[in-house]
């Protein structure tokens, strides 16, 4: 009977500490959706081409790619953000953006513009005019 007591204590001890354990694990892998933005998701459903706007999501592949770009992710879609190298079809570019203390895996608030395909770009990059970290 004795065992019984310890082996129940053990397994909710243990289940108790595997649900703490998930519910950090989402809450470090998603955030609340900030104020006046949209997810890739929303953003991917409406394709506001050319419009500034300000999306949302976590960053990767940044310093891993061959271009200045990395990924942003939010509710299970990604696009390419490009901060340099943003040359318009007649041939002027757009000054790059500082990415100076952003790191993969922050999550960041980006306003740019979710670009149509052209010349010296692909269909759905999203060209940034400013990145700020969530903290």
């Amino acid at each position: 009977m004795f065992r019984r007591k310890i082996l129940a204590v053990s397994v909710t001890m243990i289940a108790l500490f595997v649900i703490t354990f998930s519910i950090a694990m989402l809450y470090h892998n998603q955030i609340a959706k900030p104020r006046d933005t949209l997810s890739i998701s929303e953003l991917l459903e409406d394709h506001p081409y050319d419009t500034e706007i300000r999306v949302y999501g976590k960053v990767s592949l940044l310093g891993e790619l061959f271009c200045p770009c990395f990924e942003l992710e939010s509710e299970g879609e990604k696009v390419s953000v490009w901060y340099g190298l943003m040359l318009e079809d007649d041939d002027s570019e757009r000054p790059p953006v500082s990415v100076e203390g952003i790191n993969n895996d922050d999550w960041v608030i980006v306003t740019g513009e979710l670009k149509s395909g052209g010349q010296h770009r692909s269909l759905n990059d999203f060209w940034a005019s400013n990145i700020e970290k969530i903290e």
